[in-house]
Formats: C-alpha cells, sequence, structure tokens
C-alpha cells in the first residue's frame, strides 16, 4: 500500500529545499523515491530536505535519502537534511549518517 507524502518544494538560488509533512516509511517510500530523483533531474548544486515536521522515519526512507546523495554525489551535488525532530536524528545517529548527511 503506497501513500502520498506531503511535502512542499521551495527553489533555491544553489538548489531546492523540499519541506516534508509526516511520517517517512516503507509506505511512502516509493513516492520519495520518486519526487527525489524528480527534484535532482536539473543537477542541483544542494538539495536541503526539511524534516521539521517528520515525526518518524524507517530504514526504507533512509535508504531512499541515501541513494538520492549518491545519485547528487555524480555531479558534486550535495543532499542535506535540515531540523530534524530528536528521534529521526537518533535515527540518522544510529545508522552513522549524521555527518554523511550534514544534520547539525
Amino acid at each position: 500500500m503506497t501513500r502520498a507524502i506531503q511535502h512542499e518544494l521551495f527553489p533555491r538560488d544553489d538548489g531546492a529545499r523540499i519541506a516534508f509533512d509526516g511520517e517517512i516509511d516503507m509506505h511512502v517510500a516509493p513516492e520519495l523515491r520518486k519526487l527525489l530523483r524528480k527534484a535532482l533531474e536539473p543537477r542541483p548544486r544542494t538539495l536541503v530536505l526539511d524534516m521539521a515536521k517528520v515525526p518518524f522515519i524507517d530504514s526504507s526512507g533512509i535508504a531512499t535519502i541515501v541513494e538520492a546523495l549518491k545519485l547528487a554525489r555524480g555531479w558534486s551535488g550535495t543532499v542535506r537534511l535540515e531540523g530534524c525532530q530528536d528521534a529521526v536524528r537518533d535515527t540518522f545517529d544510529i545508522a552513522g549518517l549524521t555527518r554523511l548527511l550534514g544534520i547539525a
């Protein structure tokens, strides 16, 4: 069962920012993958993922974000996360991805 992922896209001088709202889990991961690939099509220097309204992320969501980062690095771009709630940040900490994704 695929669920829609609530988001809003904002252009930036160096790329784009996507603000998400809701849980990121295996039910939204396929749509998240499509959304991130589309946002990366113009090869932005930076794609910022605003996670302030994301209370939970599972391993499928994390894998999808890491996949986007690998794609962006193909042209020296980056994917960075901002505004992570404590539970989401802890999940990235446990996975060892805090530094890789520029989580402050």
